[in-house]
Protein backbone atom coordinates (compact mmCIF):
# COMPACT_ATOMS: atom_id res chain seq x y z
CA UNK A 1 0.00 0.00 0.00
CA UNK A 2 1.00 3.45 -0.69
CA UNK A 3 1.16 6.48 1.15
CA UNK A 4 0.24 9.64 1.26
CA UNK A 5 1.61 13.05 2.48
CA UNK A 6 0.31 16.18 3.59
CA UNK A 7 2.52 17.73 0.59
CA UNK A 8 0.20 15.20 -1.78
CA UNK A 9 -3.03 16.34 0.15
CA UNK A 10 -2.00 19.83 -0.85
CA UNK A 11 -1.10 19.44 -4.20
CA UNK A 12 -4.80 16.87 -4.27
CA UNK A 13 -6.89 19.74 -3.30
CA UNK A 14 -4.86 22.40 -5.65
CA UNK A 15 -5.78 19.68 -9.04
CA UNK A 16 -9.16 19.84 -7.74
CA UNK A 17 -9.40 23.67 -7.85
CA UNK A 18 -7.74 23.84 -11.29
CA UNK A 19 -10.17 20.90 -12.16
CA UNK A 20 -13.26 24.00 -11.60
CA UNK A 21 -11.86 26.91 -12.68
CA UNK A 22 -10.38 25.32 -16.20
CA UNK A 23 -13.61 23.37 -17.09
CA UNK A 24 -15.36 26.35 -16.35
CA UNK A 25 -13.23 29.06 -18.42
CA UNK A 26 -12.85 27.09 -21.83
CA UNK A 27 -9.16 26.04 -20.98
CA UNK A 28 -9.38 22.84 -22.74
CA UNK A 29 -5.04 22.94 -22.32
CA UNK A 30 -5.45 23.42 -18.98
CA UNK A 31 -8.10 21.04 -18.11
CA UNK A 32 -6.24 18.08 -20.41
CA UNK A 33 -3.39 18.71 -18.40
CA UNK A 34 -5.49 17.55 -14.95
CA UNK A 35 -5.76 14.14 -16.76
CA UNK A 36 -3.27 10.97 -17.64
CA UNK A 37 -2.86 10.81 -21.56
CA UNK A 38 -5.14 7.68 -21.04
CA UNK A 39 -7.37 9.55 -18.60
CA UNK A 40 -11.13 8.89 -18.38
CA UNK A 41 -13.90 11.20 -17.81
CA UNK A 42 -17.23 9.75 -17.14
CA UNK A 43 -20.81 10.54 -16.14
CA UNK A 44 -22.41 7.41 -15.40
CA UNK A 45 -25.05 6.73 -17.52
CA UNK A 46 -24.47 9.73 -19.72
CA UNK A 47 -21.38 10.14 -21.41
CA UNK A 48 -17.72 8.61 -21.09
CA UNK A 49 -14.49 9.84 -22.51
CA UNK A 50 -11.65 8.52 -22.95
CA UNK A 51 -7.86 10.03 -23.76
CA UNK A 52 -6.65 13.85 -24.10
CA UNK A 53 -8.56 14.34 -27.44
CA UNK A 54 -11.80 13.68 -26.18
CA UNK A 55 -11.37 14.39 -22.32
CA UNK A 56 -10.37 18.02 -23.96
CA UNK A 57 -13.83 18.26 -25.29
CA UNK A 58 -15.21 19.27 -21.85
CA UNK A 59 -15.02 22.54 -21.21
CA UNK A 60 -16.00 23.90 -24.69
CA UNK A 61 -19.50 21.47 -24.19
CA UNK A 62 -19.66 23.46 -20.84
CA UNK A 63 -18.82 26.82 -22.14
CA UNK A 64 -21.18 26.00 -25.32
CA UNK A 65 -24.28 24.65 -22.62
CA UNK A 66 -23.67 26.67 -20.25
CA UNK A 67 -22.81 29.68 -21.85
CA UNK A 68 -19.93 30.41 -19.34
CA UNK A 69 -22.53 30.65 -16.42
CA UNK A 70 -21.85 27.47 -15.01
CA UNK A 71 -19.71 26.70 -12.02
CA UNK A 72 -18.21 23.56 -10.51
CA UNK A 73 -17.22 23.42 -6.77
CA UNK A 74 -15.69 19.52 -5.86
CA UNK A 75 -16.04 19.73 -1.61
CA UNK A 76 -15.37 16.75 1.02
CA UNK A 77 -12.79 15.36 -0.60
CA UNK A 78 -11.20 12.46 0.86
CA UNK A 79 -7.74 10.98 0.01
CA UNK A 80 -6.80 7.31 0.16
CA UNK A 81 -3.57 5.65 -0.92
CA UNK A 82 -3.48 3.18 -3.84
CA UNK A 83 -1.87 -0.02 -3.95
CA UNK A 84 1.18 1.92 -5.01
CA UNK A 85 2.84 4.90 -4.27
CA UNK A 86 2.11 6.64 -7.79
CA UNK A 87 -1.55 6.13 -6.51
CA UNK A 88 -4.45 7.65 -4.37
CA UNK A 89 -8.02 6.67 -4.35
CA UNK A 90 -10.53 9.74 -4.12
CA UNK A 91 -13.95 10.60 -3.39
CA UNK A 92 -15.73 13.22 -3.42
CA UNK A 93 -18.60 15.66 -3.75
CA UNK A 94 -19.38 17.66 -7.02
CA UNK A 95 -21.87 20.43 -7.30
CA UNK A 96 -22.53 22.30 -10.80
CA UNK A 97 -24.55 25.91 -10.28
CA UNK A 98 -26.19 28.02 -12.87
CA UNK A 99 -25.07 31.54 -12.86
CA UNK A 100 -27.36 32.48 -15.27
CA UNK A 101 -30.20 30.89 -13.69
CA UNK A 102 -29.66 32.46 -10.43
CA UNK A 103 -27.27 30.39 -9.09
CA UNK A 104 -29.36 27.12 -9.20
CA UNK A 105 -28.33 23.82 -8.57
CA UNK A 106 -27.91 21.78 -11.66
CA UNK A 107 -26.04 18.37 -10.85
CA UNK A 108 -24.88 16.80 -7.64
CA UNK A 109 -22.46 13.57 -8.14
CA UNK A 110 -20.63 11.26 -5.50
CA UNK A 111 -17.34 11.23 -7.47
CA UNK A 112 -14.79 8.07 -7.23
CA UNK A 113 -11.61 9.00 -8.42
CA UNK A 114 -8.22 6.87 -9.25
CA UNK A 115 -5.07 9.66 -9.29
CA UNK A 116 -1.62 8.30 -10.39
CA UNK A 117 1.51 10.03 -10.10
CA UNK A 118 3.24 11.39 -13.44
CA UNK A 119 6.19 13.27 -13.11
CA UNK A 120 5.75 13.99 -10.29
CA UNK A 121 2.37 15.08 -10.16
CA UNK A 122 -0.71 14.36 -9.41
CA UNK A 123 -3.34 13.37 -12.64
CA UNK A 124 -6.79 12.50 -13.09
CA UNK A 125 -6.24 8.56 -14.51
CA UNK A 126 -10.48 8.25 -13.97
CA UNK A 127 -13.20 9.95 -12.64
CA UNK A 128 -16.90 8.79 -12.34
CA UNK A 129 -19.45 11.23 -11.59
CA UNK A 130 -22.55 9.21 -10.59
CA UNK A 131 -25.41 11.53 -9.95
CA UNK A 132 -26.92 11.54 -6.38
Amino acid sequence: MGTITSDDRIAIGELFARYCHSVDHGDTAGWTALFTPDGVFEVAGAMRLEGHEQVGMMPSVVTQQGGGKWRHQITSIAVDPGAQDDLAKVTAYGLVTDWGNEGKPMAFSDYAITLRRVDGQWRIQTLLATQA
